[in-house]
């Protein structure tokens, strides 16, 4: 696991895109994980950095209290990610799609379709760092445009 220390030195004064599973640590406190995404998202409340964050991890996020039938805690999550200081959601656009597929640096071929939309919706906004542990993405990212926790 990388330390915070680490954490910061690859995230300040950049752009990310933060996947699902990173929001998730934060939202569920998955250890041992939970204090890095913590971490994370002090730096882009404070400005420190900043965030794309896909609407697809939204609703990815969302699915965990709607499973168990919390829709006001699922709405709150939505709320919060989409109005969190110094990020953007990013719908899913034309735009986006036009993106998928279009960048040389990243191998297609290995992502999930829900995986590609959710990156392209980081090369539209030109983000300088995925953050994400999917393996899907840890494959398909090129090693200096990724940073994982693990």
């Amino acid at each position: 696991m990388i330390s915070a220390s680490s954490l910061i030195k690859a995230v300040q004064n950049k752009k990310v895109l933060i996947d699902s599973n990173i929001i998730i640590y934060l939202t569920d406190t998955v250890q041992p994980y939970a204090a890095l995404a913590q971490r994370l998202f002090q730096m882009v409340e404070t400005g420190l950095a900043e965030a794309v964050i896909s609407i697809l991890s939204v609703s990815e996020v969302m699915h965990g209290p709607l499973k168990i039938g919390d829709g006001h805690i699922a709405m709150e999550v939505r709320d919060f990610l989409y109005h969190f200081p110094n990020s953007y959601c990013q719908d899913i656009t034309y735009e986006v799609l036009e993106k998928v597929g279009q960048d040389n640096r990243i191998d297609w071929r290995k992502l999930r379709t829900a995986d590609s939309l959710i990156i392209a919706s980081g090369i539209l906004n030109e983000v300088d760092l995925f953050i994400s542990n999917d393996g899907h993405f840890k494959k398909s990212i090129s090693r200096e445009m990724i940073l994982s926790f693990n």
